[in-house]
């Protein structure tokens, strides 16, 4: 069977197919049969493998396993001149040849979506070295990557967000290397639909994770660079993507991380090239940042800053937020709806709880993807509809003062709605949120604290002291009760996950209100000082639009109403009711 050896050697780019300076290492330890799949521990390979093995009962582990990218530095360093490391390869990848037919692998993931594409193409780079090295044992190759092929161009078998990007790609290479331009154009055409619906006219992925966002731009680019290999030039959909940079720079926190949404881990913009990302990624040394200090995405996003960094105010000490609203059942997303974090005086104060792991059998892991793991609101006893979406139903953005309801009918028989008062030049946000249901609820607010930070509770509001910051939290009197919790596992409660497998115990505050209707009014201060703080409504009644809020000597008045909400100086000669945005 014939095979383009151009190809095989031109579209052998990218991680984890490009050099680096741990591949003789890294197969001289397979040689050895030591097998390192990162996060993971060293595993010793037994001589005879039945690729069932799963070591650390672990479905990534099994995953990478089977993909075999693993094998690659083999190829690579016998490309360069140690001939006796591809009877490694060939060992290992003619074993999971023989023993994995399609569709009747030893494993779950022998033939799972991306898991296939990924094998298919440290597959196809081997050829040429097989061809000068080994040629004899092309054929049993070629026919496995025929049937990988086959396999893959089975409309069946694909999958969805960045799996089926893989599968696309794993596809394309196969049609290029192996000489078939329908798969080619099969693989294009499957791409370019897909584009069209992964992102947004603002360049915002499906995803539902800050981390995935960069992780697809650069999968994507690296497409766009196979088929300009193959074709001359990638066609003008892949332009989409090119505002991508933007608005990881948005959701960049002024610690240079990415904020903690969805399945994200702490995770740095790095290596996209592009000035906007250069700018975050640098503290403002380098790169220019965009143009606007608050900014809302159409598929669920709010980022906003107290700036971008000055001469007065380095980039770094800046004040940042993020809301979430949309669809509640992104790939990689949680049911984060309403959630607010808060990052001043450089470091977190409200956190995104993480996601821990992949596997949905861990009850940890359940329980961060859940509404309770997030800064926003749950209702005892009822199972949240991920197909629900939160509208973002009123916004208003002044000079310093940012006004923002969302609507939330994502639990059976309740409507929840939330009002964001946002004023970071005074270091205040003021947050109203209610809840009507057709039967008696109780409703709970959360709010979870950085892991590094201590507590104490007060009449009506809690203290918190973190690593060189501070926040405090006010409620409304009589409407609720608060309590803070931290590290429970029953239930479970109180945890934040900022790596892989890696979860530590962190403080959360809920504040609950039980009945048909009610309401949860909470103000917060994030500043150093340790100044008292109250909140309480103008009026008598029940249900006030209109809040006084004393922060030490100062005094402020929150209004709500269906024009909007503002934060405003107290000003007794106008009876206390001036609501001008300042």
């Amino acid at each position: 069977m014939e095979f383009s050896r151009d190809m095989a050697t031109n579209l052998a780019f990218g991680a984890p197919f490009d050099p680096t300076a741990a591949d003789a290492a890294k197969a001289r330890a397979l040689a050895q049969r030591r097998l390192e799949l990162a996060p993971h521990a060293v595993w010793r390979m037994p001589a005879n493998l039945t690729w069932r093995e799963d070591p650390f009962r672990e479905p990534n582990w099994v995953a990478q396993y089977h993909m075999l990218r693993w094998l690659d530095p083999l190829r690579r360093q016998a490309a360069a001149g140690e001939d006796g490391l591809i009877d490694t390869w060939l060992d290992i990848a003619g074993s999971w040849i023989r023993s994995n037919p399609p569709g009747r692998g030893r494993a779950r993931y022998s033939w799972a979506d991306m898991v296939e594409a990924a094998r298919a193409l440290t597959l196809c780079f081997a050829l040429p070295v097989l061809q000068d090295l080994r040629p004899d044992h092309l054929p049993e190759v070629l026919d496995s990557l025929v049937e990988h092929g086959e396999w893959l161009a089975d409309p069946t078998h694909i999958r969805s967000g960045n799996h089926a990007l893989q599968q696309h790609q794993g596809l394309l290479v196969l049609g290029a290397v192996l000489q078939r331009p329908a798969w080619v154009d099969l693989a294009v055409e499957r791409s370019v639909d897909m584009l069209r619906m992964s992102y947004d006219d603002e360049g915002i992925n499906e995803e539902g994770a800050l981390q995935y966002h960069q992780i697809n731009y650069t999968w994507w680019r690296l497409l766009r660079r196979r088929i300009e290999v193959i074709a001359g030039e990638a066609p003008t959909e892949f332009d989409r993507i090119l505002l991508a940079p933007v608005g990881m720079a948005h959701a960049t926190r002024p610690d240079g991380r990415y904020e903690l949404i969805g399945d994200t881990e702490e995770f740095s913009p790095r290596a996209l090239g592009h000035p906007a990302v250069d700018y975050v990624s640098s503290s403002g040394a380098v790169g220019v940042a965009p143009g606007e200090r608050v900014r809302i995405y159409e598929s669920g996003y709010v980022f906003g800053r107290s700036s971008w960094g000055d001469e007065d105010t380095p980039f770094a000490d800046t004040a940042f937020y993020s809301l979430r609203y949309g669809p509640q059942d992104r790939i990689h997303g949680h049911a984060d709806g309403m959630a607010l974090t808060l990052y001043a005086d450089g470091g977190q104060l409200l956190v995104d709880s993480g996601k821990y792991a992949y596997d949905a059998t861990d009850p940890y892991r359940a329980h961060l993807l859940s509404r309770e793991a997030h800064n926003s609101l749950s209702v005892a006893g009822h199972e949240y509809d991920r197909t629900a979406a939160v509208g973002l139903v009123e916004s208003r953005l002044g000079k310093t003062n940012e006004f923002f309801r969302f609507e939330d009918v994502g639990y059976d028989g309740v409507i929840l709605t939330r009002e964001v008062i946002v004023c970071l030049d005074r270091g205040l946000i003021v947050i109203r949120d209610r809840f009507d249901a057709g039967a008696e609820v109780a409703v709970s607010q959360w709010w979870h604290l950085d892991p590094r930070a201590g507590h104490r509770t007060e009449q009506d509001s809690v203290f918190v002291r973190g690593d060189g910051n501070a926040l405090r939290l006010a409620w409304v009197s009589g409407q609720g009760e608060v309590r803070v919790t931290k590290g429970t596992s029953r239930p479970i409660q109180g945890w934040f996950s900022s790596r892989w497998r890696t979860i530590v115990p962190t403080r959360t505050v809920e504040a609950r209100a039980a009945g048909c209707r009610g309401e949860l009014t909470v103000a917060m201060t994030f500043r150093r000082s340790e100044e008292p703080l109250s909140i309480a409504p103008v009026t008598d009644q029940d249900a006030s639009d209109v809040f006084r809020i004393c922060r030490g000597e100062d005094i402020y008045v929150a209004t709500f109403g269906e024009g909007g909400g503002e934060l405003a100086d107290w000003k007794a000669n106008q009876n206390g009711a001036d609501c001008a945005v300042k």
